[in-house]
């Protein structure tokens, strides 16, 4: 047992991974000896929720308080700098280890109920390296209480060409919406990403451009690609997640690229956005994968 809980090394023939127990936190994936997502020491407390699990709610609920069912309830403020309740009740969890193979392993935990969050969600995530493919998520929550239960949840991985700076880089994303931001950034208004200039539909570099906003899919039902590339290498994050949030952080020296699928945006307990009602035994599977392909595979031999 160490600051992030315990250490579990996965292996494929082309990608190496390490998850930590607390928060299933994604320490590290490595593609023929590339960082394609931002390394942390995996015995250390990461910066920004690097690589953790979100849940029950993603992001920010504003003062931490909403409204469900007709009764009202209030949870923890911890972002002090919007007086927000932030990123769920497991990001700092230690999660169990239920399962593990070589490439593949399985997490579990429960949502701990508290006074704000008074409702009994099982949560199972799980991990495997699939050569061709790369780091495979599945976050399944159940409810397995006796009442419906407000649920969101969301990812926080930083996609990184090797630690190269993101200035240097190109990104290239599907989504031609998203939410513009209030002072405490929460989703405002929904509009064209070309109003924002954040139109990477076609690939075009992100040089000084930051954001921390959430981008809206156009069709639930499709997968949608988000790719960030060097001369050298293309790392991409796939998901069918309805909302994406896209983060350039300067606490880790803009070399990565926070993409984060999410069920809803930030304060959805409150905007109503994306809001999942889970009934008792009603599950909800969130998916994503985490790949890396060589641009000049000959070359680097």
């Amino acid at each position: 047992m160490h600051l992030s809980g315990k250490t579990v090394s996965l292996m494929s023939n082309d990608y190496m991974a390490t998850i930590v127990t607390m928060g299933g936190a994604i320490a590290s994936v490595r593609y023929h000896g590339h960082d394609i997502t931002m390394p942390f020491d995996p015995e250390s407390i990461p910066v920004a929720h690097q690589g953790k699990i979100l849940s029950p709610w993603p992001n920010r609920i504003l003062d931490g308080r909403y409204t469900f069912d007709q009764k009202d309830y209030q949870l923890p403020i911890t972002d002090f700098g919007t007086n927000s309740a932030s990123h769920g009740l497991v990001a700092w969890k230690d999660w169990r280890i239920f399962d593990l193979r070589s490439n593949a392993l399985v997490l579990e935990t429960y949502v701990s109920p508290i006074y704000g969050y008074p409702f009994l969600i099982k949560l199972n995530a799980n991990y495997e390296l699939i050569d061709g493919m790369g780091l495979k998520v599945s976050i399944t929550a159940v409810n397995v209480g006796k009442v419906d239960a407000p649920y969101g949840v969301g990812m926080h991985p930083y996609i990184t060409c090797d630690q190269t700076l993101i200035d240097e880089c190109s990104l290239t994303m599907p989504f031609k919406k998203c939410f513009t931001l209030t002072e405490r950034k929460v989703p405002d208004q929904e509009v064209d990403v070309a109003e924002m200039d954040f139109d990477f539909t076609k690939k075009r570099k992100l040089n000084t451009i930051e954001m921390d906003h959430c981008f809206i899919s156009a069709d639930k039902s499709r997968m949608n690609t988000v790719t960030l590339e060097n001369d050298d290498i293309e790392v991409y994050c796939k998901s069918s997640a309805p909302f994406v949030q896209l983060f350039t952080p300067a606490k880790l020296g803009r070399k990565c690229l926070a993409v984060e699928p999410m069920s809803c945006p930030a304060n959805a307990f409150n905007n109503k956005i994306g809001l999942i009602t889970l009934k008792p035994q009603q599950y909800y599977t969130l998916d994503y994968v985490i790949g890396a392909l060589e641009k000049n595979p000959a070359a680097q031999a």
